[in-house]
């Protein structure tokens, strides 16, 4: 059990691990989507399967075979949780992927699909920031907006929605929206592009 504590260390960091997921993922807790929220746990649970598990099985090793187990183990154990993690949620992926790309129009059909089967504010705000990105402002509003009845404490749809209203040129309310960014459940990195957008709305 030489690995007994090493392994606690590695559960501890862990623990954390889950907890920033928790953190960023509050708002699937808001709106009682307590399945999508524990799908997004699956992966650093698995890992922590498989950590708890690793003295256990490297007491079960000899000096002759030690090294190749603990390689194929750790090797099994890192294939099977990045096999789970892409199949937790591959239809948002798929969203976020041609989001990054730049194809918008491709990630708003997209999230259209997926707000369909699972009206989750979340879903709603992206699809907003992909009608917006690639030209529809007014379908934006609407997404924005349905994202912030379902849960009026997403600090991301307030800033796609002020997007989507300067956009459509109602700079007060925009900068409305923008200012609640700060009041509700934003991160730092949200605040700060909401920082910089309004700078920017008053420099206009």
């Amino acid at each position: 059990m030489k690995l007994l504590y090493p392994t606690f260390g590695a559960l501890a960091i862990l623990v954390v691990f889950m907890f920033l997921i928790g953190r960023q993922n509050r708002d699937l807790l808001r709106v009682r989507a307590y399945r999508d929220f524990f799908l997004r746990l699956i992966p650093p649970l698995s890992t922590g399967v498989f950590i708890a598990g690793l003295p256990f099985v490297m007491d079960l090793a000899t000096v002759e075979n030690y090294g190749p187990v603990l390689l194929v183990y750790l090797c099994g154990a890192a294939v099977l949780t990045a096999l789970m993690t892409r199949a937790v949620t591959p239809d948002e992926r798929r969203a976020g992927t041609a989001f990054r790309k730049g194809e918008y129009e491709k990630a708003a059909d997209l999230y259209d699909e997926i707000s369909a089967r699972r009206p989750l504010p979340r879903f709603y705000s992206a699809l907003g920031a992909s009608l917006d990105a690639s030209g529809n402002p007014g379908a934006a509003l609407e997404a924005t907006d349905q994202a912030i009845k379902l849960d009026p404490r997403l600090g991301i749809a307030y800033y796609n929605r002020a997007s989507a209203l300067a956009s459509l040129g109602e700079r007060a309310r925009a900068r409305g929206d923008l200012q609640k960014v700060f009041q509700v459940d934003s991160s730092r990195t949200l605040r700060r592009a909401a920082a910089e957008a309004l700078e920017t709305l008053e420099k206009d």
